[in-house]
């Protein structure tokens, strides 16, 4: 922003004259001293808000003072203060502010105050009242300075259906786009109702379709009918996931042609591989049972269990959890073999197992417990052995 040679050296004769410092002199002017001295010495251009009261210290019109200081090579023939200048300009003017004073006050940034004094954006509804405060004027007044900007962007109409309008009428999205000019990805978020189509864009839209802007509106505000999307099949689960059955056999421990079998449906997916699956796959257990098929078991409320269901509720309690009885067996801290004997009603768990199994399944305390018959309740200095310590034998088998 440098100005011709002739500013600086007039302000410097100036204040000569009238015997003042820098810092008197720019009190008089109403700026900082480093303001007036960016004048005299690096040649920046004055703002257009400060070129009233330099004219008036070195008795200049306005013309002659603006020949002066030279074109402001920053500032647009909107923004600048001439005639040309736009009608917001002049209000910011005429209230004696800057860009940044204005921008401060309105909160925004003093770029976005230029692009509203040059037309090339409309402040949003919300900002305008505080910029009616910040030039003193009322709202109304504001709305005509801002009469020639462009309509903002969320001014326009969201059109989900226009896609399928525009297939409807028998038009190629390459052909949609060269007829108004636009790319592809503003085509595709207007067809997608991701971005609002401008207000002034409608009737170009409305055109290249062969419609009326309220057909089109009417006809595009609506998303399309969706299709039913088709049941989850497992390999569809699995290719969705990026993984090959070779990944998801190594990740189950089984073999590829088990897996195989399982996505052509020659064998069922047994149970204890449904929480792995949910987990490999990414997907609910809801998609995962639908997908394969596999029925889980219904388990009334905890309340509603009786004695004879023990086997049953500890299997069920197993395949839920998608562990086998060897991995259950090593969270008991007992052979596998024993919580089989336990699911098959050939044993029963003793108190203390239990305990560990509504913990590890994450039971109220005595939902298993009060189901074991009279006799599994051994007092425990039955159960102790010399030292008062419980045998090895008895804790591993669970009784």
């Amino acid at each position: 922003m440098t100005a011709p040679p002739g500013l600086g050296p007039a302000l410097v004769a100036w204040r000569a004259g009238a015997g003042l410092s820098r810092l008197a002199a720019a009190r008089r002017l109403g700026v900082a001293h480093t303001t007036l001295r960016s004048w005299e010495v690096d040649g920046v251009c004055p703002q257009p808000v400060h070129l009233p009261a330099v004219g008036r210290a070195l008795g200049l019109d306005p013309a002659r003072l603006r020949a002066l200081a030279g074109p402001d090579r920053v500032r647009t023939e909107r923004t600048s203060g001439g005639q040309a200048a736009s009608p917001l300009c002049r209000a910011r003017l005429a209230a004696g502010l800057t860009t940044t004073q204005v921008a401060r006050r309105v909160g925004v940034a003093p770029s976005t105050v230029s692009r509203w004094e040059n037309g090339v954006r409309t402040p949003a509804p919300e900002v305008r009242d505080r910029l009616a405060a910040a030039l003193r004027l009322r709202p109304g007044e504001v709305a005509a300075l801002l009469a020639g900007n462009p309509p903002r962007r969320s001014d326009g109409a969201r059109l989900p259906g226009l896609g399928a309008l525009r297939r409807r009428c028998g038009l190629t999205q390459r052909a949609f786009r060269t007829a108004l000019g636009i790319g592809a990805t503003t085509a595709h978020q207007w067809e997608h109702g991701r971005v609002r189509v401008p207000q002034d864009r409608l009737a170009a839209v409305a055109g290249a379709l062969g419609l009326a802007v309220p057909e089109l509106v009417a006809s595009a505000a609506r998303p399309p009918r969706q299709e039913p999307s088709p049941a989850p099949t497992p390999a569809g689960l699995r290719r969705a996931a990026g993984l090959t059955q070779r990944e998801l056999a190594l990740h189950l421990g089984v073999s590829t042609r088990t897996v195989g079998h399982w996505e052509a449906g020659s064998r069922p997916v047994p149970r204890a591989a449904v929480r792995p699956l949910c987990r490999l796959l990414r997907r609910p257990l809801p998609t995962v049972l639908a997908a394969t098929g596999v029925r889980w078991p219904a388990l009334p409320h905890p309340s509603a269990w009786r004695p004879d269901e023990l086997p049953h509720l500890l299997t069920a309690l197993r395949e839920a959890a998608g562990w086998s009885a060897a991995a259950l067996g090593r969270r008991l801290a007992v052979p596998g073999r024993v919580v089989r004997r336990w699911e098959t009603g050939a044993g029963h768990p003793s108190p203390a197992a239990c305990q560990r199994l509504e913990l590890v399944h994450g039971l109220p305390r005595g939902a298993l417990t009060r189901l074991l018959p009279r006799s599994a309740h051994r007092p425990v200095r039955e159960l102790t052995g010399p030292g008062g310590m419980i045998p090895a034998a008895v804790v591993s088998s669970g009784g």
